[in-house]
């Protein structure tokens, strides 16, 4: 008695599930969401939500209020009547529509696609701030082998068209209760795309390097920059332009450096795993005069989330300066491994 009671209660719930029949003869119940591009989106309780080809749709059933655009903008409101042979009929309209016409179908007590996607495209023009901090052990090998504590800084202000992101970094390590290490480092990078994969940058490195007897280290660029794939699961871009190298030496026995130089760069992160990200930064500073006289630098770290919103997060990865000119009587590489534990905040 109480199945049927149950039965009985829930039986005009079912009855006002949308229905959707596709050409396998299958039948999907649940609530339309909505149709974009061809597809029809509807929320099942079995499978979440599923999109159907309208080629593979026979017939639909809803009893409530839809709204649908077709592709020269035409919109009409009011409650399926009937589909059959690949065309929706609206009660009271007296006419039926191709699915290959219908731009946009929606709930009619929802908002309209297209005021959404406005809203959305504000929202992602919006410059907003980001920051970052992140406190490193770290270790060398090269000119050092070593471990010890680090601090970054970092933080954007961008949209989708536009960022800027500053850095600061400070890094020192001790052995045997004597500094061998003491780096500093600042920059500032600019980005602004003006076309779907293209956009030109501009950026600046300061770098101070006690241990490399490098007073001052500047290098600045300013190319254009390519987003050659942009996948969901990952992205890469390579760039390239001009650039000016300077370097301010501690050792008398060397010449300062001050020379025109070029700048090429590549730039990829890919999701490995839902949980995991692999980044890398890779960057080659050639003497425009003597592509033997270069500075190459990369940064590739494994990125692991510690929460769901990705506030807390482990970054462990490989740094690195290889310079084929140094201050004599220093290796030509120097190599930080590190692991970070960075919090990002707006």
């Amino acid at each position: 008695m109480k199945s049927l009671f149950t039965i009985f209660l829930y039986l005009p719930l079912l009855g006002l599930a949308d229905t959707v029949e596709v050409t396998d003869g299958s039948v999907l119940q649940g609530k339309i969401l909505g149709m974009t591009d061809g597809n029809l989106t509807i929320q099942t309780s079995f499978a979440g939500k599923i999109k159907i080809h309208h080629t593979q749709i026979v017939t639909i059933k809803s009893e409530r209020e839809i709204s649908l655009r077709l592709d020269d903008n035409r919109t009409f409101d009011g409650s399926i009547e009937k589909v059959e042979d690949s065309l929706l009929t609206i009660k009271g309209t007296g006419q039926a529509f191709a699915f290959a016409e219908i731009k946009h179908l929606w709930d009619a007590d929802s908002s309209d696609p297209l005021i959404l996607a406005a809203q959305k495209n504000a929202l992602a023009m919006q410059m907003k701030w980001k920051h970052a901090v992140g406190f490193d052990l770290t270790g060398a090998s090269g000119n050092t082998d070593s471990f010890g504590l680090g601090i970054r800084l970092d933080s954007k202000l961008g949209n989708r068209m536009r960022e800027y992101d500053f850095y600061l970094s400070y890094l020192n390590s001790t052995k045997k209760d004597v500094t061998i290490v003491d780096e500093t480092k600042f920059g500032i990078d600019y980005d602004s795309r003006f076309f779907e994969e293209l956009s030109w940058y501009a950026k600046t490195d300061l770098e101070n390097d006690r241990l490399e007897e490098v007073d001052l280290r500047a290098t600045a660029a300013l190319g254009l920059k390519y987003s050659w794939i942009e996948a969901t699961y990952y992205k890469t871009s390579i760039r390239g332009g001009a650039a000016f190298r300077f370097e301010e030496l501690g050792s008398d026995s060397v010449k300062n450096l001050s020379e025109p130089a070029l700048d090429f760069g590549l730039e990829h992160s890919q999701a490995l795993k839902k949980f995991l990200f692999l980044e890398s930064d890779l960057s080659f500073i050639p003497n425009i005069d003597d592509f033997s006289d270069f500075l190459l630098r990369k940064d590739t770290a494994l990125v692991l989330p510690l929460d769901k919103k990705e506030d807390w997060k482990i970054r462990s990865g490989l740094a690195g300066t290889y310079n084929s000119t140094p201050v004599p009587g220093k290796e030509e590489i120097d190599l930080k491994y590190y692991l970070r534990i960075v919090y990002d905040f707006n």
